[in-house]
């Protein structure tokens, strides 16, 4: 079944994809070592290698525009071409205003373009992505295309469970009906919801509150019930699937989901391969961005899209199954075929540009940037830095309770700031 499966009805998913990394990271084992742990707790217990750390000037919407940015360019799309706008996140940087508007305008798209935010914990981005596959596939899309924007911060306290794991990232999706890089199922449905309390952050916090164990038993729980509805309404199996991509907080929860549909595929009798022969070829080519960058929340599952795309031999015709789960709880389980301009984009989702560039820092700097982006979010802050080639889109600060945003105009050399008062289009 794997190499020639197709759907038979409508096409609607990715047609192209790019991500972002910020300009620095800082070592897991250097965390370990400050922290007074062993560093194999963090580094195989949690598979962590690095965790990317913003800038005082990057936020949650720079690093959204910086990738969308980079999609307009290698898609070749012009912007009149943009219909819809949708950012999944649960780094909101404002409790009303969506980050999509801030992108609407850095972009330089028409004023005819829906755009909107959704918050689902880590499954807004693929309630992002399923909202723009809808629009895209009806009449009112009038050939448009959308885009879906996921980015998030990953961010607790110092010392605490979840510290190891931390990370942040974006990317940028085309979505429509000619899906090049992963075609999606539109037809069945696989979906799980239960109201939990394993994983949350109150409006008065920057970090995040777990319920750690509980979390993951949420977790697989979702998996499990998605995973036996998809088989049911599809007939696939393990063993029909070229990789399968989890949603992944750390890199060894990605050992743990394999690990429950191993067994509940019936194992090696079934699969004629040991649990870590079919981790190693299934799961662990899509883990690279993962280790990498640390959790990156909505974006996690589009990340492990970008890094099979960027590193290995994909064809068209792969069969893909994907798991997308947000605490609180919802998940989903959905089945895509690579298509036929996934090897074009080899070497340019921008996931080895960022890795290949960003710069390590001490842990007084990692200190020093988390206190930032503790104040980043009060009246008063500010930095003043100027947008660059290499960061296009600069986050200010915020004066009498106005986000202040500075970047180079898409279609001059002039250098705008949002966040002014401006006047009405007549």
């Amino acid at each position: 079944m794997s190499g020639n499966t197709y759907f038979n009805h409508a096409y609607a998913g990715i047609e192209a994809i790019s991500i972002f990394v910020p300009n620095h990271y800082f070592p897991i084992e250097d965390l370990a070592r400050v922290r007074g742990v062993d560093e194999e707790k963090f580094t195989i217990g949690l598979g962590c290698k690095k965790m990317s750390v913003l800038s005082p000037f990057e936020d949650p919407v720079t690093m959204a525009a910086t990738a969308m940015k980079d999609l307009i360019r290698k898609s070749g799309i012009s912007k009149d071409q943009i219909g819809c706008l949708v950012v999944g996140s649960e780094s909101g940087v404002d409790e009303s205003k969506p980050i999509a508007v801030y992108l609407h305008e850095m972009l330089g798209l028409e004023d005819n373009c829906r755009c909107f935010d959704i918050k689902n914990a880590c499954y807004a981005g693929t309630a992002a992505l399923r909202s723009a596959m809808s629009w895209a596939m009806t009449p009112a899309s009038k050939g448009r295309k959308a885009v879906v924007i996921t980015t998030d911060v990953a961010y607790y306290d110092l010392g605490s469970p979840g510290e190891p794991t931390q990370g942040a990232g974006a990317c940028a999706m085309l979505i429509g009906t000619d899906p090049g890089v992963l075609s999606l199922d539109t037809a069945n449905e696989a979906v799980h919801t239960n109201e939990v309390m394993d994983f949350w952050r109150p409006a008065y916090r920057n970090s995040a509150i777990v319920n750690g164990h509980y979390s993951l038993e949420c977790y697989l729980e979702g998996l499990r019930k998605t995973w036996s509805l998809y088989r049911d309404m599809t007939s696939y199996r393990m063993k029909d699937y070229d990789y399968l991509l989890f949603h992944t907080p750390f890199p060894k929860m990605a050992w743990k989901a394999h690990n429950l549909i191993y067994k509940l595929e019936g194992g090696f009798k079934a699969l004629g391969m040991t649990e870590e022969e079919s981790f190693n070829t299934k799961v662990l080519p899509t883990l690279k961005a993962a280790q990498e960058m640390g959790n990156i929340y909505t974006s996690s599952i589009f990340a492990a899209i970008t890094s099979l795309v960027e590193f290995h031999d994909m064809k068209p015709g792969m069969l893909l199954g994907v798991f997308s789960y947000g605490s609180g709880s919802s998940s989903e389980f959905i089945s895509g075929t690579t298509g036929k301009a996934v090897k074009s984009w080899a070497n340019r989702t921008g996931l080895s540009h960022y890795l290949s560039r960003r710069r390590k820092i001490s842990y007084d700097d990692y200190v020093l940037y988390r206190a930032a982006y503790e104040q980043r979010m009060k009246d008063g802050y500010f930095v003043n830095h100027e947008p660059s080639d290499e960061n296009p889109f600069v986050y200010l600060g915020i004066k009498n309770h106005k986000r202040l945003y500075s970047y180079t105009a898409q279609d001059s050399e002039d250098v705008k700031t949002i966040g002014l008062t401006k006047p009405l289009q007549g």
